[in-house]
């Protein structure tokens, strides 16, 4: 099994003309210093950062203008991944730099590939569309974050709410409940899915052009009473005096059908986009009116939200965003008005056309007396004659289209019974029993016993991760969660191993002989061949694993230094790619 390790973090700012790099080791590594505010945390959030994760980095810290490098080995072979803003840069062994606008989509596809992470998550807005997720969700599992994940697993990153839903998936893939092959299944379904999506369009679209049919040109009593064969017989008599104006009418009908179609759409997006501005508006003026200092506190999950100057500015520029999109739809909505007026008055003149025609056949029609003179208000007869055409061609595009969606659901029902044969019954139990064994493990070894895991079954139940014994235990409860899951994505082989990264162990000041033994509990239960970082201040408990550990020590001067930013600054050059970037993101 291949391995991920830090080699190398590269660091400049432009707006503090300094910069620094730091070594990394393949074993262990300790990030440390003599104070909480000298950048620990933050160094080991760059490393993520530079690879496309989004950490909470601290406002000021981005107002830097900062440009990150990073060395990385996967098995035998070194990569280096750089960030500025949001636009990445790859060099693959012996490549040259290649360069992504974002995080999202060929990048992550290419980060994915690098690190055999198969997992595919659909899109928020659209179930249909399989992605590649950013590689915050390969490193999730790997990465303690101070801030949130000591409160909560799976809650190092930000920006994981972009996608629906993924926990389940993401946590299952990691921990080999999901095979690779479970997502090869997961694209063909998608595949038959946007099919199906497609046919049932066409169906909607259909039934609306019967309604429109049935509205504009009802169906005559003597039609209705006609034979399939009387029917075709008389309809083919008249064919020839009317058969362009019939097609011209049967077109009109389903113009009418589709702007009325579009009509509804545009109609639904204009009344979510008025929904969505009034929304942001309430959101501005809350966070103006309503909300003191910088930060907010969630009352619901406990997580900080920015509620800085320029995180409100993001507010109103979203406003103008969905303002703009008012009009816009409003625009649209008019000229479909407009194009259906204009299609109205065109089928009216058709039809007036029509019964020019139909003067040739009023021996067809009844004649008029007070005992029939209801019926003779009905349509004529040729106008019946068309009607029954739309409807018998409208039919027959509907049962076409009903059968592949009933294709596609039976198809859809042998991918998901193959699916799950991927993995047994049994062998979902025996994950199960040894997740359930590991922890059971780490925990009796982090002197947590106060920690309840009756109602833990799998590592889907992260949340029920509590200890009797206070906010310390739980902590310790929530480090052998973390390592019960390393041990499983270790033995499951689905993706290549990441470093693992732990930020400050002692949470909850930790006894003085519970930390050590955490420091001991986490150099024997990380896999002998990865590699562990942790971030921790410099105290006695830590000597042990700090003499086995490759040490980077802060002081006052924290993360960046004057003296270095000529030689870091010349490194994060990417050959040239970035300097256009910078000159846009600087303006």
């Amino acid at each position: 099994m291949k391995n991920l390790a830090f080699k190398r973090l590269v660091i400049a700012s432009d707006t503090l003309k300094s910069g620094n790099q730091f070594e990394f080791k393949p074993r262990f590594n300790l990030i440390t210093a003599n104070d909480n505010s000298f950048g620990k945390s933050t160094l080991a959030k760059l490393l993520f950062w530079a690879l496309g994760g989004e950490p909470v980095l601290d406002v000021t810290w981005m107002g830097f203008d900062v440009r990150c490098l990073v060395d990385f080995s996967v098995g035998n072979e070194t990569y280096q991944a750089g960030r500025y803003g949001n636009i990445m840069f790859l060099r693959r062994p012996n490549g040259r730099w290649e360069k992504f606008s974002k995080i999202t989509g060929a990048y992550s596809e290419a980060f994915a590939e690098i690190v055999g992470f198969k997992a595919l998550l659909p899109n928020r807005s659209d179930s249909t569309k399989l992605e590649t997720p950013p590689p915050a969700f390969y490193f999730l599992p790997f990465y303690v974050d101070q801030q949130r994940s000591w409160s909560q697993a799976w809650n190092g990153f930000t920006n994981l709410e972009q996608y629906a839903k993924w926990h389940k998936t993401i946590i299952e893939y990691h921990t080999g409940y999901l095979l690779p092959e479970f997502f090869t299944f997961e694209e063909n379904i998608a595949a038959q899915n946007l099919e199906k999506k497609a046919a049932e369009g066409e169906v909607r679209k259909i039934e609306t052009a019967i309604e429109v049919v049935r509205k504009y040109v009802p169906q005559s009593s003597k039609t209705l009473t006609l034979s399939k064969g009387e029917f075709d017989t008389l309809a083919s008599k008249v064919s020839d005096d009317i058969a362009k104006l019939q097609s011209k009418q049967e077109e009109l009908l389903g113009t009418i059908a589709e702007i009325q179609t579009e009509r509804l759409y545009l109609q639904g997006q204009f009344d979510l986009a008025k929904l969505a501005s009034a929304e942001l508006d309430k959101d501005y003026t809350f966070t103006v009116e309503c909300v003191e200092g910088e930060s907010l506190l969630c009352p619901l999950c406990g997580t900080v939200h920015d509620n800085s100057s320029p995180n409100r500015a993001s507010i109103l520029a979203d406003k103008d965003e969905a303002d703009s999109q008012v009009m816009q739809l409003n625009g649209k909505i008019e000229r479909v008005n407009k194009k259906l007026t204009s299609s109205q008055e065109k089928l009216e003149s058709t039809r007036a056309e029509i019964e020019v025609i139909n003067s040739k056949y009023k021996s067809l029609e009844p004649s008029v007396t007070p005992a029939n003179q209801a019926s003779v208000s009905e349509p004529s007869f040729l106008d019946s004659i068309a009607s029954r055409a739309v409807e018998k061609h409208v039919q027959r595009t509907m049962e076409t289209k009903t059968a592949l969606i009933r294709t596609i659901k039976s198809r859809n029902k042998t991918l998901r019974a193959e699916q799950k044969k991927l993995l047994t019954k049994e062998e979902r139990e025996d994950l199960n029993a040894a997740f359930k064994d590991a922890l059971a493990t780490y925990v009796q070894e982090l002197n947590a016993q106060g920690v309840n895991l009756a109602p833990v079954e799998s590592p889907l139940d992260y949340k029920k991760i509590h200890g009797s014994g206070g906010a310390a235990e739980s902590t310790r409860g929530i480090l052998a969660y973390y390592m019960s899951v390393i041990r499983q994505a270790h033995k499951a082989e689905n993706e290549v191993f990441s470093s693992v990264v732990i930020d400050t162990p002692n949470q909850q000041e930790q006894a003085d002989f519970n930390y050590e033994k955490i420091l001991k509990f986490l150099m024997d239960a990380v896999p002998s061949n990865a590699q562990l970082i942790l971030c921790a201040m410099n105290r006695d408990e830590i000597k042990t694993y700090k003499s086995a550990a490759h040490v980077i020590e802060l002081d006052e001067k924290k993360i960046l230094k004057d003296t270095q930013y000529a030689e870091c600054r010349a490194l994060l050059n990417f050959d040239g790619l970035i300097e256009e970037d910078s000159d846009r993101l600087l303006t």
